[in-house]
């Protein structure tokens, strides 16, 4: 990672923060003991389909 892209992350943060790869099976990221997509699957598909629209919107 260079210097520039480094600085950037520091003092501009993302949105959310960055999560680890989940898959359907594993426990859930938020700690609550159920299956990911018995959590927050559904939350999580429907976040990134606003984001995918919203970049697809935004090359137009």
């Amino acid at each position: 990672m260079g210097l520039i892209s480094a600085l950037k992350n520091l003092f501009m943060p993302s949105e959310e923060p960055a999560r680890p790869q989940t898959g359907r099976n594993d426990p859930c990221w938020c700690g609550s003991g159920k299956k990911y997509k018995k959590c927050h699957l559904a939350e999580d598909e429907k976040k990134q389909a606003k984001k995918n629209a919203a970049a697809c919107s935004g090359n137009t």
